[in-house]
């Protein structure tokens, strides 16, 4: 299957893509198609409302041209479901094989697929969709690079042991120790996560865990 791109939303498409391609043709020629695909056979791959293009470099000198046509996807609340069926695609290459999809049209899936996984917006220009501008934005939630994005911060908490707790610990140990213990910081809510439930039982966890000293 393709390398997992930076979010998971497009691993999700990017792999969806893969089972898809798998789905319309026997084994043999998918495994033919993949390795095109990371031999770097596939040239010039233009993404359009619609159509992909591409060359493929077979056994002869002259490149085969391939184009993978879509139908008009559907605005939804994620970018994975403008995943086509297979009823939504037809292929075109211009070489002998009668098969479809041949393993240069595979091939041409498989670096879309591997692009996707990168840049899952690529999916909905493919399908014809602008997508909703919070949509995008929620695909690019738990990447790598969605570090960088300004978070607001809450102020920090002073924190500490009561003189109980320490003439306690002191007892324990058997001998009288001083520290600092660390200044705690709540930290800010996560951004939302597809509007899955557990992010919102992340925010109280981490709510509780900020206001509350650490007692040892």
């Amino acid at each position: 299957m393709s390398a997992l791109g930076p979010d998971r939303e497009g691993r999700l498409i990017s792999t969806r893509l893969d089972v898809l391609v798998a789905g319309m043709c026997d084994p043999q020629r998918f495994r033919r198609g993949r390795d095109y695909a990371r031999q770097g056979t596939v040239h010039d791959l233009d993404v359009q409302a619609g159509y992909l293009t591409a060359s493929v470099q077979g056994s002869v000198a002259a490149a085969y041209r391939v184009t993978v046509r879509t139908a008009a996807g559907e605005v939804g609340e994620h970018l994975s479901v403008l995943v086509p069926t297979r009823g939504d695609i037809t292929f075109d290459c211009s070489c002998p094989d009668w098969d479809s999809p041949c393993k240069h049209a595979v091939a041409v899936m498989i670096q879309f697929s591997e692009r996707v996984a990168h840049s899952p917006v690529l999916l909905a220009t493919w399908r014809g969709v602008t997508p909703d501008p919070t949509t995008a934005q929620r695909a690019t939630i738990g990447s790598r690079t969605a570090g960088s994005s300004t978070r607001a911060e809450a102020a920090p908490r002073e924190a500490g042991l009561t003189a109980a707790d320490r003439a306690a610990l002191g007892e324990f140990l058997g001998v009288h120790v001083e520290f600092e213990q660390p200044t705690l910081t709540m930290l800010a809510p996560p951004q939302g996560a597809w509007d899955e439930p557990w992010s919102s039982m992340l925010v109280d966890a981490l709510t509780v865990l900020a206001q509350t000293p650490r007692r040892r």
